[in-house]
């Protein structure tokens, strides 16, 4: 896991999910302090697969709704996440991966995967009637660990 400012990327999302959430799950990754939720209907189905597992587990501890958020993007706008908590099922625009998703649609997105549909986020997103949202400036997403650079200049 790559560490930006003394902290992982892990670690920034998890910060700035814990004001907004009752509870912080982490997929795809270990991490001392968090449940790790497995993948569903399987492993190996990206990042709609970890979404499916945190959905299935938010829903079984009583939770309505959860909010995902990516551990490779450790600067957000500020209040973006807010913003997307308080709605009832939405995505941010350019990033979808960053959303609120109705829990009571786990078995359906555990089945859209089980059938081939496609893994995309803002597919499933799409099929659900989620709103996009604009963030109002481009959101830094680290998939090489030059992209940290990119952070130090914003």
């Amino acid at each position: 896991m790559q560490v930006w400012r003394a902290r992982t990327l892990l670690d920034w999302s998890i910060a700035a999910l814990d004001p907004l959430c009752g509870a912080v799950f982490v997929s795809g990754h270990d991490h001392a302090d968090r449940e790790r939720v497995a993948d569903v209907p399987h492993p190996g189905l990206g990042p709609l697969g970890g979404l499916a597992g945190a959905m299935a587990a938010a829903r079984d501890r009583g939770y309505d709704r959860i909010l995902s958020l990516p551990c490779d993007t450790p600067q957000l706008p500020e209040g973006l996440l807010a913003n997307v908590a308080g709605r009832d099922s939405a995505y941010v625009a350019g990033c979808p991966v960053i959303g609120i998703w109705p829990t009571a649609d786990a078995d359906r997105l555990a089945a859209w995967l089980a059938n081939d549909r496609p893994r995309a986020v803002r597919a499933w997103a799409e099929e659900i009637g989620a709103k996009s949202l604009d963030p109002g400036m481009p959101i830094v997403n680290i998939n090489h660990i030059d992209d940290l650079a990119l952070l130090e200049t914003r």
